[in-house]
Order: C-alpha cells, then structure tokens, then sequence
C-alpha cells in the first residue's frame, strides 16, 4: 500500500513521520522544491517525488496509485481533488454553492469554499470521536452527509472524497473513492452540476464543476 503525502511543508513532514511511525506502506512525499523540509528531515524513510501537486495527480491515480493507496491532502492548501477532478476533459470549474448557515463559510482566492461545522479551532491530529472533546458531549453532526444531502436537494450531483482517521492521527482519502468520482462524474450529461468535497466529519473544502460536453479518457 501507497500513501501520497501531498506538500512537503511542516504539515507533510509532520502528516509522513507519522505514518512511517505506524508502519502501514510506503510513504510517498510530493512537493515540487527538492529542499523541503519532509525530504530533508525524512530522508530515506520516505519516498520523495519532485513533482507540482495537480501534475501528480493527474498522472499517477490509476498508475501508481490504486484503488489501495490513499492520498493526504495538505490542509490550508488548494482544494487539489477539486483541480485533480476539474482536469478531466468536458468539465469546467464553476463556483461551489454557498449559504450552508454552518459556523464557519469562507470562499477562497482560488474560488474553493472552506467551510465548518464546528466554531470553534479543532487539534490538527483530531480523529474526530462520537464524543467531542471541546463540547464534552456527542458529536451529532456529519458535514459529509449534510453536504451529500443538501447538494441534492438543490439539484447538484454530490461527489465526496471522505478525508477520515487512518492512523495516528492522520486522515487519508482512499484512492478507490478518487476513481469511482471520476466514472460518475464522466458519466454524467452535459449541463449536469457536480458538488465536489474533501470532507472530514467536521471540515471540508468544497468546489463545483459543470459538464460542458462529453468527457472522454
């Protein structure tokens, strides 16, 4: 098994050394500067890979990353599965629906809405438990599932890769979700909206794509 670590800045080096600490694959680190901190302080314990972010993607999912491997997205980054989902032919980014009423909704430079179920700074590591330790009381909510529900309902085609708990601390979004968003959303009309989310049970990053033609590849 395959973990495509993307960024190689303090949140990679940190999101890498612990999967190497847990011993569950190969650990493979993207970042285009041959410098950055994960390959430097990591060395051989991971595999680095020289590369911009969408460019490995596009090239690798499917190749070298199977419907086993997982990727881990950079957090405070561009939302990259957006991008890598946008780069199939006959698909156009458009502006990600808004108006969530959720604590936190902010539209990025780039155009990707960053939004929150929780008001309040969650732990960085936090695998998010039925029990919230900030409300010392149950988790009753599943921002994967309001945004699932909450696209339909206004006519979009919800397309979610489900950022959760791998291990130690460290989520993962499973490469098998990555192929089967990009035979849905190929098989989709032309004209179709789909809402496409990176979401942990609390965070999600969210974009929109439009079919314009018949996609093909």
């Amino acid at each position: 098994m395959r973990l495509a670590v993307i960024g190689g800045g303090e949140f990679g080096t940190y999101h890498a050394r612990q999967l190497v600490g847990a011993r569950v694959g190969e650990v493979v680190v993207v970042d285009r500067d041959r410098g950055c901190r994960a390959f430097a302080e990591l060395g051989g314990a991971v595999t680095p890979v020289v590369a911009e972010w969408d460019r490995f993607l596009e090239s690798e999912v499917g190749s070298s990353l199977v419907a086993g491997d997982h990727v881990v997205p950079a957090p405070f980054a561009p939302h990259v599965l957006w991008d890598w989902l946008a780069s199939g032919s006959g698909l156009r980014r458009v502006a990600p629906l808004t108006g969530w009423r959720l604590p936190y909704e902010v539209v990025a430079p780039d155009g990707a809405l960053f939004v929150s179920a929780s008001g309040w700074l969650c732990p960085a590591t936090c695998v998010e438990p039925a029990h919230c330790p900030v409300l010392h009381a149950p988790r009753d909510w599943d921002l994967g599932v309001l945004l699932e529900v909450g696209a339909r309902e206004r006519g979009w085609e919800p397309v979610l890769f489900r950022c959760l708990h791998f291990a130690r601390g460290i989520g993962t979004v499973p490469v098998a979700s990555l192929l089967e968003a990009r035979a849905r959303v190929r098989a989709l009309g032309r004209g179709s909206r789909v809402l496409v989310a990176t979401s942990s049970r609390c965070h999600a990053a969210v974009g929109g794509l439009e079919v314009a033609a018949a996609a093909h590849g």
